[in-house]
């Protein structure tokens, strides 16, 4: 499985590198210079690999649990889920203990981030999958392969934004995840159609979106999706307000084209 190299809208020429561009300084301005997230080593990762308690370490299976958990809740939210699925499972041996758990265990650990059962049954499925296939509940061997390799391994346990995510914050890859903040934002720009799945925006957006400006458009949209009563949700930002929208002036071009 591998992203299309052809856009699933081959009319559309938006957004433009001078778009995205120009889009990522306004929000920048804004909400400030995005903190740029610095991956694990390779090295250091090995060594953390077996535990759930890595601390400041952020292996690959760690990334991919982390953002299981952070669907449909807030960041905070999904954080403290974390946190309490490793004090749940404080032994050795991590994450064979939440795979060996007895049932509704884990999904009491992560209760408090919603959709505890559907998150438990994909993670599990996905420990089981690796103990089973690869004879060790570790994904550092991720590292090596190429994205479209990590795509193909990953597209069968969980979604193109999951994975998106992984590649970008754990990998340091040059991926833009579509999530539901910038698929959003993404339509009342102009730069997918409005009838557009995030999966056809996603594709569509990473053929388009400059690699130069990925990391800090992605992280920036989310932010602004977040705080902006123009861009939330309708219109109920779940943060206080940083100011006038400064991406107007891009949805009225929007509006005009």
């Amino acid at each position: 499985v591998s992203i299309s190299p052809k856009s699933p809208f081959p009319d559309f020429v938006r957004p433009t590198a001078e778009e995205c561009r120009a889009a990522r300084d306004a929000l920048a301005l804004l909400h400030g210079e995005p903190r740029q997230h610095k991956p694990i080593d390779a090295g250091t990762a090995a060594a953390a690999a077996d535990s759930l308690h890595t601390h400041s370490q952020q292996t690959v299976l760690d990334s991919l649990v982390r953002t299981i958990l952070s669907q449909n809740t807030t960041d905070v939210t999904s954080h403290r889920a974390f946190a309490s699925l490793k004090a749940a499972f404080p032994g050795e041996e991590g994450w064979e203990d939440v795979l060996r758990a007895p049932p509704g265990k884990m999904e009491e650990a992560i209760r408090m981030g919603g959709l505890a059962d559907i998150k438990a049954e994909r993670i599990k499925a996905i420990l089981a999958t690796l103990l089973e296939e690869r004879g060790k509940i570790c994904m550092e061997y991720l590292r090596e392969m190429s994205d479209d390799e990590i795509k193909a391994e990953l597209f069968k346990g969980v979604g193109k934004k999951t994975v998106a995510c992984v590649l970008m914050f754990c990998l340091a890859r040059e991926e833009f995840p579509v999530d539901t903040h910038v698929w959003r934002i993404s339509k009342s720009l102009g730069w997918v159609p409005a009838k557009a799945t995030r999966d056809a925006a996603y594709e569509h957006l990473n053929l388009h979106v400059p690699a130069d400006v990925r990391y800090d458009l992605h992280v920036l949209m989310v932010e602004h999706g977040k705080r902006c009563p123009r861009c939330a949700s309708n219109g109920k930002p779940r943060k206080e307000s940083h100011g006038d929208c400064p991406l107007r002036n891009l949805k009225e071009l929007a509006l005009r084209s």
